[in-house]
């Protein structure tokens, strides 16, 4: 007759099988959650890059083109209204005058320099749900006051985020 030692060291009992497949079958929950989590965090991160992307690249060439800028062209600009329009008299590099306008189409922010459209400035991951454009002055001095809501998507996630900037014309301060 075998002993009880000989017989317990050729395999596993029914209750040590079912302890060692729940261990083994948590450890792959936490796995495939973690997993999981560090693809949505990934995701998200994208996101809040494209957005930051976006805001960056628009916000800094209409700074940079209204401080330019001797004039709003009032006339041709919409303010105060979605979507909002915003034309600059300014000069180009040889100094002849020109305008640059900014301009809603299909949701994305576009640029039109001296006439010549020059695309959009936003991501193609980006759209924007509104684009208002203000006009503030008093005797002395012109400021324009941009607000923007931009949205991003990726793989079913979307982030939307409020941008505003205000900027003085160069030489009406």
């Amino acid at each position: 007759m075998p002993s009880l030692s000989s017989i317990r060291s050729r395999g596993f009992t029914l209750v040590e099988m079912i302890v060692y497949s729940a261990i083994l079958g948590v450890v792959a929950v936490l796995a495939t959650n973690a997993t999981l989590a560090m693809t949505r965090a990934f995701t998200d991160l994208r996101i809040s890059r494209d957005l930051n992307s976006s805001a960056t690249a628009l916000f800094e060439r209409i700074t940079r083109d209204v401080r330019g800028a001797y004039d709003v062209d009032a006339a041709q600009s919409t303010f105060d209204t979605n979507p909002g329009r915003l034309m600059l008299s300014t000069k180009d590099s040889a100094g002849t005058s020109t305008t640059i306008e900014f301009y809603v189409t299909g949701n994305r922010v576009n640029i039109r320099e001296g006439g010549a459209d020059q695309g959009s400035i936003m991501t193609t991951s980006t759209s924007v749900s509104s684009f208002i454009v203000r006009q503030l002055s008093n005797t002395n001095t012109k400021a324009i006051k941009v607000e923007a809501i931009i949205s991003a998507t990726r793989g079913g996630i979307t982030k939307t985020r409020n941008f505003y900037t205000t900027v003085v014309l160069r030489g009406t301060y």
